[in-house]
């Protein structure tokens, strides 16, 4: 190596002029000095693209039918519940909603949220009108009157409701009182 300091290259001198009185030893005493041969290139790199993935074996799909499963809980739950509403929508035809909660057990809101998801209706709670005009009702009326019956008894028993009863009391200036606040109701 060429220094470019002489100071150096004037220290490292005794050890150069050693190293060539070794090698003159060595060629004297038949020493040869091999020359490497250089080692090859290395090989270009060749990209060689992949081969496209071997394609699938064919597989015959199943022929015969594959058992189900056995229902999941929530299709269970499902399952009752339309069974209860299928229950509940047979019996709303003919019964009213306060029959429907004693018969099934089932909760009021329940029943209503029902009838608005699956579009049915109850029966309706007041009874139906049994009387065909007034003047024949007036006499009823007048006779329930005299059998001490309370309005809301009268009703009961006429089959009509409190505003039909109003209605006809008032119209035909029937002398009927209605019951006192706290006197002795009757509670049936």
């Amino acid at each position: 190596m060429i220094s470019n300091h002489l100071g150096m290259v004037e220290a490292l001198r005794p050890a150069s002029n050693e190293l060539a009185a070794a090698v003159e030893q060595f060629l004297a005493a038949g020493g040869q000095i091999d020359v490497a041969k250089p080692p090859p290139p290395p090989k270009p790199v060749v990209y060689v693209p992949q081969e496209p993935p071997a394609p699938k074996p064919f597989v015959r799909r199943r022929t015969e039918a594959i058992p189900l499963a056995d229902p999941t809980p929530a299709e269970l739950r499902e399952e009752k519940r339309m069974k209860r509403v299928e229950l509940v929508m047979q019996l709303a035809k003919t019964h009213t909603q306060k029959e429907v909660i004693i018969a099934t057990g089932i909760a009021r809101r329940t029943l209503l949220s029902m009838s608005k998801e699956f579009g049915f209706s109850f029966k309706r709670g007041h009874p139906e009108p049994t009387y065909t005009n007034d003047p024949a009702l007036v006499e009823q009326i007048k006779a329930c009157k005299e059998q001490g019956l309370s309005r809301r008894q009268a009703c009961e028993k006429l089959r009509i409701i409190h505003t039909t009863l109003s209605r006809i009391v008032d119209r035909y200036e029937i002398d009927y009182p209605k019951s006192k606040a706290g006197g002795s109701r009757c509670a049936a």
